[in-house]
């Protein structure tokens, strides 16, 4: 009787064992990368489906070929399609712009030497100039000044700019400095002289 007893909980004990690592072992193969239910593919194995979907959506086909897709909805995949092409584009032109600011923000400050009077030193947003000779006054930007982060000061429209005072342009909205008499700067950031 104690034989039987200690037989079946022995039995018992290894179905449980053996359900646990049966449901271990399938956890550990669902999802993985390379495994049987998620394979590792190519980019060509990707092309060709995308080719084969693009010619089901060009024959009218869809994709248990019985079915038809209309005009209407062909229309809307092209124009989606359009549209995050014209995203992408977008995308890709501001990081180039965002990644040249940065360029020009991490190369330091660089001298402007002799700009001659009447020449406008146009500030992009972030960019930060100190007039070392010379006089200037400010050019005010569509949304504002530049900051004077040494007076702790805006400087408005026709404000004259003290030397060595360190300038900021918050936004990239025109604001910078008009040269009055031929000046040396230094510019950190992006900028343009016109």
């Amino acid at each position: 009787m104690i034989f039987k007893r200690k037989s079946r909980i022995v039995l018992l004990a290894c179905m449980v064992l053996s359900f646990a690592l049966l449901a271990v072992s399938s956890a550990a193969g669902a999802g993985q990368p390379g495994s049987a239910d998620d394979p590792l593919v190519t980019k060509s194995y990707v092309d060709q489906k995308i080719a084969e979907l693009a010619s089901r959506i060009g024959s009218g086909t869809g994709t248990t070929g019985t079915g038809n897709i209309s005009q209407a909805t062909i229309d809307q995949l092209k124009t989606d399609i359009g549209d995050l092409t014209k995203f992408i584009i977008d995308a890709l032109q501001e990081i180039e712009t965002l990644r040249g600011r940065v360029e020009a923000l991490e190369a330091g400050y660089r001298v402007v030497e002799n700009v001659p009077a009447g020449k406008k030193i146009i500030l992009a947003a972030g960019s930060e100039a100190i007039l070392r000779s010379g006089s200037a006054t400010a050019i005010e930007g569509t949304y504002g000044g530049l900051v004077d982060a040494s007076a702790g000061a805006d400087l408005k429209q026709g404000a004259n700019v003290p030397l060595q005072h360190l300038l900021i342009s918050s936004r990239s909205d025109g604001r910078g400095l008009l040269i009055k008499s031929a000046s040396y700067l230094l510019v950190r950031g992006s900028y343009t002289i016109q």
